[in-house]
């Protein structure tokens, strides 16, 4: 299934995918795709998150693919 992707999602997907199979905290998250941006809250995050689980995830409550651990995020093939 293709799905339309956007840039900040696209930068958080890759992001956590080249940590492995390490959790990335919401902190190295909005640093590493968005700068020092103090603008930016974690809500910021945590939006992109839900519509990403949205496009990805069978079912977006339950996440199987994008999930959340130990404060942060990780992908899991």
């Amino acid at each position: 299934k293709k799905v339309r992707l956007t840039e900040k999602e696209t930068a958080i997907l890759r992001f956590l995918y080249r940590a492995g199979q390490l959790p990335v905290s919401r902190e190295t998250l909005l640093q590493e795709v968005w700068g020092y941006n103090s603008g930016v809250t974690t809500h910021t995050l945590e939006t992109h998150i839900y519509r990403l689980r949205q496009k990805i995830e069978k079912d977006a409550a339950n996440p199987e693919i994008l999930v959340t651990e130990a404060g942060g995020y990780k992908l899991v093939p």
